[in-house]
């Protein structure tokens, strides 16, 4: 098997990896008495079909205003921006939900055309389609017998 062939088996286990990570931060976020919300803030799912990648991204409690969407070195998204609370009168009995300026970076295996990156977000869900850059979508090639 040539190493290309292996290139989303080992994307995957690096996606695995990058999942443990963030739960142990979360997880040291709470033991540390820090806000364990944005620590993987926010979740995702990501996936691919043959022509883009797809991101839905959980954003509850952020305006369109307080959110950035950058494509960057060819194959990377940085989703950050600000999720805003208001501090209430009184004492807090529980606070799980976090607040305040996150980022979030997530690298995919092949170029993003980011001209044609489409982003909507709808009951605090965004959805970005990521299309893939021409080089990227695998090409036919014509055989001819002489």
């Amino acid at each position: 098997m040539s190493s290309l062939n292996r290139f989303p088996e080992l994307f995957e286990r690096f996606g695995h990896f990058g999942r443990q990570v963030d739960r142990a931060l979360a997880h040291w976020a709470r033991e540390a008495g820090g806000d364990p919300g944005l620590a993987t803030f926010p979740l995702v799912n990501v996936w691919e079909d043959a022509d883009a990648y797809h991101i839905e991204a959980e954003l509850p409690g952020v305006a369109q205003e307080g959110l950035d969407v950058q494509v960057s070195h060819g194959n990377q998204v940085t989703i950050s921006g600000e999720r805003k609370t208001t501090v209430p009168e009184g004492s807090w009995h529980r606070r799980e939900r976090g607040s305040g300026k996150f980022s979030r970076v997530l690298s995919f295996p092949a170029p993003i055309a980011a001209d044609k990156v489409e982003a909507k977000l709808e009951s605090g869900v965004l959805h970005l389609t990521l299309p893939k850059a021409e080089e990227a979508k695998p090409r036919r090639i014509t055989v001819k017998a002489e």
